[in-house]
């Protein structure tokens, strides 16, 4: 327990394994100088519904100013999710975190729930997402409470156990209306901002960063919101205005990291999906300084904060190579939706017929 102890960058806590957050910019470099960095990141399953969302959003030939493709991270919990869909995303770039296996209610389990019942719901669908779709268990390294319920220590205790980079669980509220520009901390010394929903940590976890869930300004509105599913625009103009006011105000202010936090049901919405795919377009068509990624490049570039020319050669936002480990196709009689099995069967179709051509072969 570190107790009363505060964090001071570059004296008791130095990068790239441990960061105070706050409004500091990492490196003690100016707005001017860096990338103004937006993440994107969706919670809950991912199946053939919102993946032609992310697919169209975040695939269509969509790059970074350095070439490479933009990027978002999904926090996916097991029920309903067609893992073929998820093993696709992630070769093309996305992340993928972990989110629970039940995502059970009521809210108040998340906080009263036993370390084994914790560490169940971590390490089970961790291990879901490693064996039903190939990427690497290493590759997999954050995670996000359902309801952004928090357990405390327990929870926090498990996720540097488990060998996780970081959580995006804790939440900072908006500041006389207007969202809240801190960087994401490493625990070292605990959680040192206001504890929104409690329990909070209060002990040490050297080295695991927590990416909080920054509350939003909604425009024209006094309370602003965690989830864009909060924020109830009526049209494409308020929702576009809902994306653009926050970027601006994060651009022309300190560049901290811009999160949008979302499920993909808010996208049903017409008008929220266009006024998306249009603020994308116009972030990436006009600003050569923003970058879109995921949460672990961003931890990349705070673990080694490189200035906006210099951007180019920066190894941790190259474009990423992914590999996958082979997949044994499987019908899943555990999840309620039983995915579409279309390619497993084909799977299983060729070798019956190698097998059907050595007979003729044998035969001749």
């Amino acid at each position: 327990m570190v107790g009363a102890e505060i964090c001071l960058q570059d004296n008791n806590c130095r990068l790239p394994n441990c960061y105070c957050g706050g409004r500091d910019t990492p490196g003690n470099l100016l707005p001017s100088e860096i990338p103004q960095i937006i993440v994107f990141s969706f919670d809950d399953a991912v199946n053939s519904e919102n993946y032609q969302m992310y697919e169209k959003l975040f695939l269509n030939n969509r790059f970074n100013p350095n070439g490479c493709p933009i990027s978002m991270t999904m926090f996916v919990s097991h029920n309903y999710t067609e893992y073929n869909l998820v093993r696709d995303l992630y070769s093309k770039g996305m992340e993928v975190a972990v989110h629970s296996v039940t995502h059970r209610t009521p809210t108040d389990f998340w906080k009263d729930a036993s370390t084994e019942q914790l560490r169940y719901e971590i390490v089970q669908q961790r291990k879901n997402l490693a064996q039903k779709t190939g990427i690497p268990i290493q590759n997999i390294t954050g995670w996000r409470s359902p309801f952004l319920q928090s357990a405390g220590d327990k929870l926090y205790s498990i996720l540097q156990e488990e060998n996780f980079q970081y959580d995006s669980t804790m939440t900072v509220a908006t500041e006389n209306g207007f969202s809240s520009k801190f960087w994401p901390n490493t625990l070292d010394f605990g959680w040192q901002l206001d504890c929104n929903v409690r329990p909070c940590p209060k002990g040490s976890y050297s080295g695991l960063w927590e990416v909080p869930v920054m509350m939003l300004e909604k425009p024209f509105a006094p309370i602003g919101c965690l989830y864009l599913d909060s924020c109830r625009p009526e049209n494409k103009e308020e929702a576009f205005q809902l994306f653009w006011v926050n970027f601006h105000s994060f651009y022309k202010g300190s560049r901290a990291p811009l999160f949008y936090t979302m499920h993909s049901s808010w996208l049903r919405e017409k008008h929220n999906y266009d006024a998306m795919n249009y603020f994308l377009l116009t972030i990436l068509h006009y600003y050569s300084d923003v970058f879109i990624i995921s949460y672990q490049q961003l931890i990349e570039w705070m673990q080694n904060p490189t200035k906006l020319v210099d951007i180019n050669n920066f190894k941790g936002w190259h474009c990423p190579k992914r590999y996958l480990n082979f997949v044994q196709p499987f019908v899943d009689t555990n999840n309620v939706n039983n995915v579409n099995n279309s390619a497993a069967n084909d799977f299983i179709r060729i070798p019956f017929l190698l097998s059907l051509l050595l007979i003729v072969l044998i035969t001749l």
